[in-house]
């Protein structure tokens, strides 16, 4: 006889709405369920509609070991029980089971919240015997599997499955109830054989809980919970009781077991309880320390070297101290509260609320988490939580940076994440973060975007793995940075940066030499939302005195057009005396004369100009030697931003002098060939204005997102290595880079990064003296090669498993392999590169490059999402083709086979 006949029900999550509307029904003698000949309780009692006898659909499957699923946005219930499908919308006459339609004898309907159907229903949807008894108004359910009701000797089932492996409850309310609780845990590692879980919440002082006694607590005094996640999350009702049958109330200490319930065959299982948990004490985030950070201070090779720092949580009034977690890196994905509670008071470090944020250095005899002192060649990382005078835990911080001593630089602290324009991808999203204080053994940082929902995956071994169009480069540069991202950055998953999905950003330093990567702790979430669109400022003006005219031929401006060009019309630049620019403001800007700026036209790049023989300042006054100015940019709008303009701050001082300067080269531009995707595809070219007193010209290839700090003196400075030196010459120069060819900084030219090209005019020492730098070209960007997707992909049914065939491209070229997937048809409509990049291993076949026959899924095979390959589910087969990464960097994904069914006789 099946076990379970009485369920509880998870009302808030898996009720039909009480909202529907509730057909009429004839009222009748109430109707008793029966299976297996022993009686059902439900709380929603058959009745009769329309000549038919409709009984509770939930009810009645959950006792015959079916899981049930409701579905909102379609008002659609699924019931599953073993290879068994069925799909039942509300009010509709048609039902599908395992993808067939069959007909229904009548409606479902909802009454009272719960979905009723025909009982000549059950019987066909899940094979069992159901009978009709006018006379007693019985229902008799019959199992395929029924034992005899003859007394029989008990037997043990032979099956063990596992406890869940820990159980949190956290107080998330005031209401002095059980909707103050919330229950996690996640499911047991037993995939087959439970067939539900309950919560059971336990007053703290009963002397003991077992397998045995949670087996006899009534229905009314657990919830009852489905098998069907991987992660449970639930907050329970406000009528929830404890076992004893007592409503969940404050000033009670209790603790929380969750009952594994083994279907027939199998045994039951009782997790260890929750920490103790109290209603009134709430885990809000202003009890949670923040911004915890580890760093390296010392070289003795134990926790002496290790320092942490946090931020006080925002509210202590009722806490007493924090408690300070090592952990193991490779562990840190699974600590918790729960886990906390576990760990031996000699392997953590309390530290007593003070006032301030506190920063503390560990000690020699410091151990981790599992017992183990701290040492070197170890990744750790650590954890800060909240007690209360009590003694319970309320809150977990965030896990702090990656640290692993004696070869990790120091990780940078993201202060602020914003959403700074309208294009509704990355250049939307503007990061702020202070410095790595190792800066001298970094060679730079990468910055990636995540989203929200798998944050909580996302390590230093995830990030090191990344493909650059993933990440996005930042050059160290001595001081704080904050960066606007750009448009073709994907986020981790590979997929576009879009507006109304919830990202956190992380910055990894990338240390130099012996030295390991170090990844920040996420920023808070970032949402990105469309807005009034207005009018930016540029950035990133620079200055240089490029001639000896001693007028305005002398001043070239550099400067960064504004991020969103949308409703900007065009660019005024305005030369200001220095000792009238801390006056100069946007109101003064507008009423300058025309005359006395130089007007520049929006052309989607950046700029660079130069003044003209009779150019003025704003005052009127002609631009001249011996003058102390200051150049601002006023960006004007169009369209309905029509006078809302914008002034950018000041460029730094500039005094012309008569300095010897070499001419600048005109006319810098590149061109790409696009046929290597490599740097040799890039041709630049420039035309020299006048080569007397020039030695030598010096080409720079410069990441555009670092132009704004690249002028003359860093051009000066820049290593050998790192430019391209052309002999003198009076012609237009036209070369092309090398594979070989590096940034300014060194770093190799890489895919999917916009770069210009700089040109520095080298003085002869005696003609001239001082080295001139030339404006910017265009931006270049070398793109990712795509390899060749396979063609002709057919799946064809066998006995006992499904054939895949394919067409390999006309050319290989960059291919490493193929996987093969198969993708249930349901879903297959929607399946996209993206989602087969995602496919774990394991649950595909990997072909090798030249290697072509027919590759068969049996029953030993999983489909894409990991489950077993079955009969009765129709699957349509794609190929990915997987780039080796040198040649060719971006897969390319088959078009779909037709779908096939695998045969078993």
């Amino acid at each position: 006889m099946k076990k379970k006949i009485c369920s509880a029900v998870l009302v808030t999550a898996l009720t039909v709405s009480g909202g529907l509307h509730t057909p009429s029904v004839s009222a009748a003698t109430p109707i008793k369920i029966t299976i297996d000949g022993v009686q059902l309780t439900t709380d929603q009692a058959p009745v009769m509609s329309a000549n038919r006898t409709m009984v509770p659909l939930r009810g009645v499957f959950e006792a015959l070991d079916a899981k049930v699923l409701w579905k909102q946005s379609t008002k659609t219930v699924t019931a599953i029980k073993d290879g068994t499908t069925i799909v039942l919308p509300l009010g509709s006459r048609t039902a599908t089971i395992n993808g067939k339609k069959v007909t229904l004898d009548v409606p479902a309907k909802s009454i009272k919240g719960r979905t009723v159907v025909p009982l000549r229903f059950v019987s066909e949807s899940l094979g069992e015997k159901v009978g009709w008894n006018a006379s007693t108004k019985t229902v008799s359910i019959t199992t395929t599997n029924a034992k005899p009701t003859t007394p029989t000797t008990p037997t043990t089932p032979s099956t063990s499955i596992s406890p869940v492996p820990y159980v949190n409850a956290k107080v998330v309310g005031q209401q002095g109830n059980g909707n103050d609780l919330e229950i996690s845990f996640p499911a047991s590692a037993s995939t087959k054989g439970i067939s539900q879980y309950r919560i059971l919440v336990v007053k703290a002082n009963s002397n003991t809980f077992n397998v045995n006694t949670a087996l006899t607590v009534p229905a009314a005094n657990y919830t009852g919970i489905p098998q069907g996640s991987s992660n449970y999350t639930i907050t329970l009702m406000p009528q929830a009781r404890d076992t004893d049958g007592a409503l969940i109330q404050k000033n009670v200490n209790y603790r929380v077991y969750v009952l594994a319930v083994g279907a027939s065959g199998y045994n039951s299982s009782l997790s260890v309880s929750s920490p103790n948990v109290s209603l009134g004490v709430v885990a809000t985030a202003s009890a949670i320390a923040t911004d915890v950070k580890a760093s390296d201070v010392s070289d003795n090779g134990d926790g002496r070297d290790f320092s942490v720092s946090f931020t006080r949580a925002s509210d202590e009034s009722k806490l007493s101290n924090y408690r300070v977690f090592v952990v193991k890196t490779t562990s840190a994905g699974s600590f918790s509260t729960t886990e906390a509670a576990k760990i031996s008071n000699s392997n953590y470090t309390t530290i007593n609320k003070t006032g301030s944020n506190p920063t503390t250095r560990l000690t020699n005899t410091t151990r981790d988490t599992s017992g183990e002192l701290i040492t070197t060649g170890t990744a750790y990382t650590v954890f800060v939580i909240s007690i209360t005078s009590g003694g319970d835990n309320i809150g977990i911080s965030a896990g702090s940076n990656s640290l692993t001593l004696g070869r990790t630089v120091e990780a940078p602290s993201i202060t602020k994440v914003e959403d700074v324009s309208n294009f509704a991808d990355g250049r939307d999203i503007q990061v702020t973060f202070t410095k790595s204080s190792e800066e001298s053994k970094i060679s730079g940082y990468r910055v990636f975007v995540v989203r929200s929902k798998v944050s909580g995956d996302f390590d230093i071994a995830t990030a090191n793995g990344l493909a650059s169009s993933r990440y996005i480069d930042v050059s160290k540069t001595g001081s704080d940075r904050t960066v606007t991202l750009a448009t073709s950055l994907k986020d981790s998953g590979g997929d576009t940066i879009v507006n109304d999905v919830p990202y956190r950003i992380y910055v990894m330093a990338l240390g130099s030499g012996s030295y390991a990567n170090s990844l920040s702790s996420a920023s808070s979430t970032l949402t990105l939302e469309t807005g009034d669109r207005t009018v930016g400022n540029v950035s990133g003006i620079a200055v240089s005195d490029i001639s000896d005219y001693g007028d305005g031929r002398d001043l070239q401006v550099t400067f960064n057009k504004a991020s969103d060009e949308g409703l900007v019309n065009n660019y005024r630049v305005m030369v200001v005396k220095s000792i009238n620019a801390s006056k100069f403001n946007l109101s003064t800007a507008n009423s300058v004369s025309s005359s006395n700026y130089l007007q520049i036209s929006k052309n989607g790049s950046n700029r660079t100009v130069a003044f003209s023989a009779g150019s003025k300042d704003v005052n009127g006054d002609l631009i001249k030697n011996g003058t102390n100015y200051q150049v601002f940019v006023l960006t004007t709008g169009t369209g309905s931003a029509s006078g809302n303009n914008s002034l950018s701050s000041a460029s730094s001082v500039i005094t012309l002098t008569s300095n010897g300067a070499t001419s600048a080269v005109n006319n810098v531009a590149t061109t790409n060939s696009a046929s290597t995707n490599t740097a040799s595809d890039i041709t630049f070219s420039f035309v020299p204005a006048n080569d007397t007193g020039i030695s030598e010209y010096r080409v720079y290839v410069v990441r555009a997102d670092q132009a704004g700090s690249f002028n003359l003196t860093t051009a000066n400075n820049t290593a050998a290595a790192n430019y391209t030196r052309i002999a003198k010459t009076a012609t237009k120069v036209t070369q092309a880079l090398t594979t070989s060819t590096k940034d300014y900084n060194g770093n190799a030219i890489v895919k999917e990064v916009a770069y210009r090209v700089y040109v520095l005019s080298v003085a002869d020492g005696s003609v001239r003296s001082v080295n001139t730098l030339s404006g910017a070209s265009n931006d270049f960007t070398i793109k990712s090669s795509t390899v060749a997707p396979v063609t002709n992909v057919n799946a064809s049914a066998t006995n006992g498993g499904i054939k895949v065939t394919f067409s390999k491209p006309a050319g290989e070229n960059g291919i490493a392999n193929y996987a093969v997937m198969l993708v249930p048809s349901a879903s297959s409509s929607n399946f996209s590169l993206a989602d087969a990049n995602r496919v774990s291993e394991r649950n595909y076949k990997t072909v090798t490059q030249g290697v072509y026959s027919e590759w068969t899924f049996t029953t030993t095979d999983v489909d894409v999402n990991g489950a077993a390959i079955r009969s009765g589910v129709t699957y349509k087969a794609f190929v990915l083709s997987i780039a080796d990464g040198r040649s060719a960097t971006i897969n390319a994904l088959s078009v779909a086979s037709r779908e096939a069914q695998m045969i078993t006789q």
